[in-house]
């Protein structure tokens, strides 16, 4: 018996395309929730023009505070509410619960594939800023890392791959009685 043999463990399943997919919508609302509720105290700032530099504080703030959750959730349990009720989790590759450096540099990967795409969103709202043939190029990170996951070996989206994380099926909660 190898060394490798004796120290594996069984892997948890991992949670199909489809069901990661799904998630992303429900991720993305409560993430405008969450942005928006943060932003009601910058809003009643009378006077306040957001240019400049009082622009790139105010991104500063929405970044801290939209890694803070998806870290602190990340860490906390490996779960964000939609990965809560699609049934899967974030883990480090051993299936350990992540640290928080861990967490933070899966929050970076992922939005370097996500963001873009949450930036295309917004600016099919206001198509006078950019041709929407330009947009759509805003969508090719995050298509990449869902292709990714399609011809993977296990699976994993790419940006789990280069944080040494990667999504697994959660059991489902016990039952009340």
């Amino acid at each position: 018996m190898t060394n490798s043999e004796q120290t594996s463990v069984p892997r948890a399943a991992v949670p199909s395309l489809l069901r990661r997919v799904a998630a992303l919508p429900y991720e993305g609302l409560l993430l405008l929730a969450l942005v928006l509720i943060v932003s009601f105290p910058i809003a009643g700032l009378k006077g306040m023009a957001l240019s400049g530099v009082t622009h790139i504080f105010y991104q500063a703030y929405l970044f801290i505070v939209t890694a803070a959750y998806f870290c602190w959730q990340w860490q906390k349990n490996g779960q964000t509410l939609p990965m809560k009720t699609w049934r899967f989790r974030a883990t480090d590759e051993h299936g350990a619960r992540l640290t928080w450096l861990r967490a933070f540099v899966r929050f970076l990967w992922a939005m370097a594939f996500f963001g873009p795409a949450c930036v295309g969103i917004l600016l099919f709202f206001f198509p006078q800023r950019l041709s929407p043939a330009i947009t759509i190029w805003f969508f090719l990170p995050m298509l990449a890392t869902i292709l990714y996951a399609r011809f993977d070996r296990e699976g994993q989206f790419l940006h789990d791959r280069l944080a040494r994380t990667r999504l697994e099926d959660a059991p489902p909660p016990p039952k009340r009685s």
